[in-house]
């Protein structure tokens, strides 16, 4: 499993996304709890491309009393404010990635074999995402790509190394 990083973000950008959810919550009818309130700041915390149990587990250093299925409801709630995406990367448990202004559209790489993902922007790919698009007559509104391969490196590649290192003995 890819090592989980922690990400600083600015005092504007928490309150802003703070302030997003908490209007997302009133305008469904919802009260912006403490647990609530204690999640989004774990994700605000955590590092891209993480899971509900890393998440979870990062809200409970902020409230022990919060429990797994808070933290999916939350999450379900956060993706239906616009404030994370959902993603799989080929993987049984998804993925939390937040989305902002401060993190433009990328596409992602993905390792087989460790699981690591590198994030990347290609303006030669964009355009020719756009041009496939309008040759088929077709106006690009969003789109994803993932790719998915084995890391070149096996010194750079956990599962890789572990494997190499279990056939040498």
């Amino acid at each position: 499993m890819p090592e989980v990083t922690t990400t600083t973000r600015s005092t504007e950008d928490i309150q802003r996304a703070h302030h997003s959810f908490q209007s997302y919550i009133v305008s469904i009818g919802l009260r912006h709890t403490k647990q609530r309130r204690a999640i989004l700041d774990a994700v605000l915390a955590l590092g891209p491309h993480v899971d509900a149990d890393t998440i979870a587990s990062q809200a409970r250093k902020i409230d022990r009393s919060i429990g797994l299925a808070t933290v999916y409801r939350t999450l379900q709630l956060m993706t239906g404010a616009g404030l994370l995406t959902e993603r799989q990367f080929g993987r049984e448990r998804s993925q939390f990635e937040f989305s902002d202004d401060v993190h433009h559209h990328h596409d992602h790489l993905i390792c087989n074999q460790c699981g690591e993902i590198v994030e990347f922007v290609n303006e030669e790919i964009e355009g020719l995402q756009e041009k496939v698009a309008h040759s088929l007559g077709f106006k690009l509104n969003k789109h994803r790509m993932e790719l998915f391969g084995d890391c070149l490196n096996p010194d750079h590649c956990s599962r890789r190394k572990d494997t190499l290192l279990g056939s040498e003995i």
